[in-house]
């Protein structure tokens, strides 16, 4: 006689959903790492950038519209500018190199760098001033004794750069209140965050400038 052996019925785990762990508090990714300063600078560089891009595109609007548009060359001092442009880029290194002496809590270094940055900003603003003096004697002769307002590539170009200048002017006195705090050694690896969010400033600034030289002078 054959007996029926029965097996008892398999019993599935209450809990099959798998298990995530929450994230630490340092792990939201890059943008929950990042300063709240260096974010909110990163989404006011964004408009800025909006800004000066819409007024260059309203240099070469206006440029392609109107006719007997100048040549730059014949108006603007180039040489000169190309020159002042060198200073204003190496005062982006300069920066940098003060941020990096901060991440090396080179106290001495992150000062030097600091005050050379803001003498190469002032040179450049130095001698666009001089510029501005030079063309409004030239566009007055050019343009019937109306140096901002006899042309419209005289007033796309006094309100393209002055934007600028405004910017590099506004960059400086950023630069300079931080001069006081690196005297104090406040900038080192472990706190170097309010001294990186204003080179992401000075950074701008100085690469903007090379979109409107390339515009204004060089392709005009």
């Amino acid at each position: 006689m054959t007996t029926l052996t029965t097996t008892p019925p398999t019993t599935m785990p209450q809990n099959t959903m798998p298990q995530t762990t929450p994230a630490a508090p340092g792990d939201q990714g890059r943008l929950g790492k990042m300063h709240l300063g260096k974010l909110l600078m990163w989404v006011f560089l964004a408009s800025d950038v909006m800004g000066f891009a819409s007024m260059i595109a309203a240099f070469f609007y206006l440029r392609i519209q109107t006719v007997g548009w100048p040549v730059s060359s014949e108006l603007l001092n180039i040489t000169l500018t190309g020159v002042n442009t060198v200073f204003l880029l190496s005062s982006s290194f300069t920066l940098a190199w003060a941020v990096g002496a901060a991440r090396k809590d080179d106290a001495k270094g992150v000062l030097r760098w600091l005050l050379i940055t803001i003498g190469l900003g002032g040179l450049f603003l130095a001698i666009q001033i001089y510029e501005y003096v030079e063309i409004t004697a030239v566009f007055s002769a050019a343009f019937d004794g109306r140096p901002f307002s006899g042309h419209l590539f005289a007033s796309t170009f006094f309100l393209l750069t002055g934007f600028h200048a405004l910017h590099v002017l506004v960059g400086l006195i950023y630069l300079s209140c931080l001069v006081l705090p690196a005297v104090r050694g406040r900038y080192t690896a472990k706190d170097n965050a309010v001294l990186d969010i204003a080179a992401l400033f000075w950074h701008f600034v100085d690469w903007v400038w090379v979109a409107i030289f390339t515009s204004v002078y060089i392709l005009n």
